[in-house]
């Protein structure tokens, strides 16, 4: 965990560099402050009238740089991101203040929020409360965001999962006719270095639309931020299947021992049983509690079934053997050593597959 911390820490802290230094900030915005607290001073700005009054809405673009994916937390459905979020639009008014970086309550900020529900964080607080200006009243804002966004993601198909994980922003209420978002895909990225386990990300999309706001009718202007990722089953596969398979072969042991041996051949059983059950229950503390089954939980359910039916098998062979048919429970001891396998991946093969 240290480990991560500190990989994740020495990532942001070149991504910040290189912002600082220029080469983030000159792709964003390619400003230039070079002018004095004289020449920035506003006179008669009024900052509740938008730059486009009676000329139709002030586009706003949108452009998201997810410097770090840290994790995702199904039990909670939470994502761990860190944002590099710019805002920019044209305002004439400020057409001679190129080079001046004011304060966003001398000029008119359009107020957006996040739809999610988090504990994002603004880590850059000279900034929070700063925009710059470029030529012909160009007006830039960026912000770092950084904490938990809930994710809203859904696993029938767990642990064989894929998402686009949604981060969406939306104009205010009062601002609904009066402001629209658009996305800036060419400024849009993800890092190449993500210290995130157990997930594959391929990549990011950004996206403009519209969010209906039903007690007043109205139509929202959104951005929506996309992570796609698909899970790495490694750890499931290795750690629960593998472990739960050993566990039903030891159950299939049953058939070949003598079905005379029934006594046995029900310990056995028994103890399979009790084994599956508790992996079952290990699973359950890593997922949250859904009102659906997921593939890993059908699997699971599956093998259980069969450790049951190896049981009944035993049952069955005993009661031949009390009855003098020792011959047939042999022969249905060596159909159940094909017709079990075949069951068990059968039916494994089938839970993917039809989920």
């Amino acid at each position: 965990m240290e480990l991560k911390r500190l990989m994740h820490f020495l990532a942001v802290l070149g991504l910040f560099w290189s912002a600082t230094s220029g080469s983030v900030l000159a792709q964003q915005a390619e400003v230039v402050l070079d002018k004095t607290e004289n020449e920035c001073r506003l006179f008669n700005m009024h900052t509740g009238v938008h730059p486009n009054n009676g000329n139709g809405p002030t586009k706003v673009d949108v452009s998201i740089i997810v410097a770090d994916f840290l994790g995702v937390n199904d039990v909670d459905q939470q994502m761990d991101v860190d944002l590099f979020v710019t805002y920019t639009w044209l305002d004439s008014r400020l057409d001679n203040y190129d080079g001046c970086r004011l304060g966003k309550t001398e000029v008119w900020f359009p107020r957006i929020a996040l739809l999610n529900s988090s504990n994002l964080r603004a880590l850059n607080q000279n900034a929070l409360n700063q925009v710059s200006v470029g030529e012909g009243g160009q007006v830039y804002y960026q912000q770092r965001y950084t904490g938990d966004v809930l994710s809203y993601h859904e696993l029938h198909r767990f642990p064989f999962d894929k998402h686009g994980f949604k981060i969406q922003f939306a104009t205010h209420l009062t601002d609904a006719a009066n402001v629209v978002l658009t996305a800036n895909a060419e400024k849009t990225w993800i890092s190449d270095k993500l210290n995130i386990e157990g997930w594959n990300v391929s990549g990011v999309e950004i996206a403009a639309g519209t969010s209906r706001v039903h007690k007043s009718g109205e139509d929202l202007s959104t951005i929506t931020l996309t992570i796609n990722a698909d899970r790495n089953p490694d750890y499931y596969l290795y750690r629960v299947m593998l472990l739960l398979m050993f566990v039903v072969f030891m159950s299939w042991v049953i058939f070949w021992i003598p079905p005379s041996r029934f006594e046995f051949q029900i310990g056995l059983g028994a103890t399979s049983m009790l084994t599956s059950i508790a992996f079952n229950l290990s699973v359950a503390n890593d997922l949250p509690e859904l009102g659906y089954l997921t593939i890993l939980d059908k699997a699971l359910i599956w093998a259980i079934f069969l450790i049951f039916l190896s049981i009944v098998e035993a049952l069955v062979t005993g009661l031949l053997v009390i009855k003098d048919r020792e011959t047939s429970a042999v022969t249905l001891d060596r159909a159940s050593r094909l017709v079990f396998p075949i069951l068990l991946f059968g039916g494994w093969y089938l839970i993917v597959q039809l989920s």
